[in-house]
């Protein structure tokens, strides 16, 4: 685990026989160390003792797991991505009725609920949207279709690639549904059911890869995108951008921002969860609680454009925050499986593969359906 933060113990030192200061709530999370910067505030007004770990996101789910299953140092409350909840559910506890009774939005609540049981307090609403210049024309349906049309309408010699996107499995994943097919692996016949037929996935593959040397520029180096992608939005490159509400905090020109949906677009979040091994649960939900709470919602919607997940809070949330959400209100759920947060695993190399040239899409399907048949076998 790596990022510690020191504890956060607000309550006043006194020597004169008071009651002595509760012990700090053991928190593990996945923020940003901005959003952790603003939490450790946000608390810290609350005089909430917090003792809060940082695991990084890429390695979150298995830290999680292992720090689960291990049983001895278990954190009273974590924060984790939407699509880890079926694989961790045997190793929570499910919230209180009263937090669970919440105005959340219903795209948040879906989020918290397993087979109709609630598992953990939905913190924050993303998927993919698309970003554009509001000097620029709507796309005239959500459809990829039209997008890709919107952004080849707007290409210039100084926007000769007027549509962002990444070399990433979930940014796929629009196309692979609008040719009939899904992210997801069909356990009974241990078969991967996004290659619908496998023509359907390599149709959607190969019209992904075609946009890149066309109105999507050829990627950078791995690990660089994130600073690519501002790079140039900032400098005007760039008319229409599919990314997520995570990146909205990041621009400083709001007035210039437009959004709007993609359609077939993937939606998830984050959840704050309390396992059973957590030593006082009671306080795991208590902090769940502040940190779902309206207040705070909108303090981290302010900074951040995230979207809220209670009703009373993204109604005084930023007008882009208001917008993402009601571009995500059409988007869907990755399936939720145990085995849908490992897919990335086979699909975003043989992707990154068919864009560099380096494979067809036929011969990069056929990996992935061979990875995931594997992987489909290996699971319960």
């Amino acid at each position: 685990m790596t990022g510690r933060i020191a504890p956060i113990v607000l309550a006043a030192v006194c020597a004169c026989g008071s009651d002595p200061a509760p012990a700090p709530i053991r928190f593990l999370h996945t923020f940003s160390p901005d959003e952790t910067e603003l939490f450790n505030a946000a608390i810290a007004e609350r005089g909430i003792p917090v003792d809060s770990s940082l695991v990084p996101f890429a390695r979150g789910q298995q830290v999680i797991s292992e720090i689960l299953t291990a049983g001895t140092t278990c954190p009273d409350l974590i924060r984790i991505d939407a699509t880890w909840l079926p694989g961790l559910r045997s190793q929570l506890v499910a919230p209180p009725p009263e937090l669970a009774a919440l105005d959340w939005t219903p795209e948040a609540a879906a989020l918290a609920q397993l087979d109709g049981a609630w598992w953990g307090v939905p913190q924050t609403l993303d998927g993919l949207i698309v970003i554009r210049d509001s000097a620029t024309p709507a796309p005239a349906s959500p459809s990829i279709d039209d997008l890709v049309a919107a952004a080849r309408a707007t290409k210039s010699e100084g926007r000769r690639y007027p549509l962002a996107t990444r070399v990433d499995g979930y940014w796929l994943v629009p196309w692979l549904r609008a040719e009939g097919a899904d992210f997801a692996v069909d356990r009974v016949a241990a078969l991967p059911a996004s290659v619908g037929t496998i023509d359907n996935a390599t149709r959607a593959l190969e019209r992904y890869a075609q946009m890149f040397g066309d109105v999507v520029a050829p990627p950078p180096a791995a690990g660089s995108e994130a600073p690519d992608e501002l790079r140039r939005w900032a400098s005007h490159e760039v008319a229409y951008w599919i990314t997520g509400p995570w990146q909205l905090g990041a621009l400083r020109d709001p007035e210039r921002i437009a959004v709007t949906p993609i359609a077939h677009a993937p939606r998830g979040g984050q959840l704050l969860v309390v396992p059973r091994c957590a030593k006082r649960p009671a306080d795991g939900w208590r902090l769940a609680a502040e940190l779902a709470s309206v207040p705070v919602e909108v303090t981290f919607a302010n900074a951040f454009r995230t979207i809220p997940t209670r009703v009373a809070a993204l109604e005084r949330a930023p007008a882009l925050s208001r917008a993402a959400a009601d571009a995500l209100r059409s988007a869907e759920m990755l399936p939720r499986m145990i085995t849908t947060p490992l897919l990335f695993d086979d699909l975003n190399p043989a992707l990154a593969a068919v864009v560099a040239g380096d494979a067809t899409p036929k011969e990069a399907i056929d990996g992935v359906r061979r990875g995931w048949a594997r992987l489909a076998k290996k699971q319960p």
